[in-house]
């Protein structure tokens, strides 16, 4: 069960991250591979997060947490593809994503430690 100061905890952490994925997103629309840097933000959050539920999270269980989370997310990764090109809208639309998607997955993660 999260407690209220348990879920501002979680949340410093969750928003740190999804924070600077969007500053990643931002800032590298137009290079490829973003995603490396992206991922690499993801799995540290929740490695981070496994800690806290006292779960030693080494990085190959926490990229098969992320694969498992990342199949609900390819249709917003589809469309992020298609316009992160574009000088401008694809910056902000690549900020978007990363940040939304990696506090989708920090969520995910804390409900998959829960159990």
């Amino acid at each position: 069960m999260l407690t209220s100061l348990l879920v501002t905890h979680y949340s410093a952490i969750i928003h740190g991250a999804a924070t600077e994925a969007g500053a990643v997103g931002l800032a590298t629309a137009q290079i490829p591979g973003d995603r490396f840097v992206l991922g690499a933000i993801q799995i540290d959050m929740i490695i981070q997060l496994g800690q806290e539920y006292g779960k030693r999270i080494d990085r190959a269980a926490a990229l098969g947490i992320l694969e498992s989370q990342l199949a609900t997310l390819v249709g917003v990764e589809c469309f992020n593809q298609l316009v992160k090109y574009i000088p401008g809208i694809g910056n902000v639309a690549n900020m978007s994503v990363a940040s939304s998607i990696t506090e989708a997955l920090g969520w995910a993660a804390v409900k998959i430690f829960e159990r």
